[in-house]
């Protein structure tokens, strides 16, 4: 029992002497600037995330509208190709809509990205608080 309480005890020691000294040494230190961390997404690049959801929802919707054209020719029934046609053309008109809602979303953010920051932040519509 003696033993294992010296050796524990030198082990404090021993590492706790190098950190006593350290600290009791004046470490010189630089007046450097600090910067804050920066988002990884800034204001104005959330506009390319939502370009890319927006054609991927499109992408979604254009091939839902593709199966469903498809269909709609297999089908027997007129009432039932009718309605199917329908849904095709509605996803369809959709699909388009979030292309053209992608295309100016990237090209706010192009805008932006191109901007001046202070410029770039006026004319950002996400708000500050």
């Amino acid at each position: 029992m003696a033993p294992s309480r010296l050796v524990s005890t030198a082990l404090v020691v021993a590492l706790g002497l190098p950190v006593t000294a350290a600290a009791a040494d004046p470490v010189a230190t630089l007046d450097a600037p600090v910067r804050a961390p920066q988002p990884l997404l800034h204001g104005h690049r959330y506009a390319f995330v939502a370009g890319g959801v927006l054609a991927v929802g499109g992408l979604g919707l254009g091939f839902f509208a593709q199966g469903e054209a498809k269909r709609a020719q297999s089908l027997s029934s007129a009432r039932e190709a009718r309605s199917t046609l329908d849904r095709a053309r509605s996803a369809s008109t959709a699909a388009n809509l979030m292309y053209a809602a992608a295309g100016a979303a990237v090209l706010y953010g192009l805008v932006l990205e191109l901007l001046p920051d202070e410029a770039a932040d006026t004319a950002s519509l996400t708000y500050h608080f």
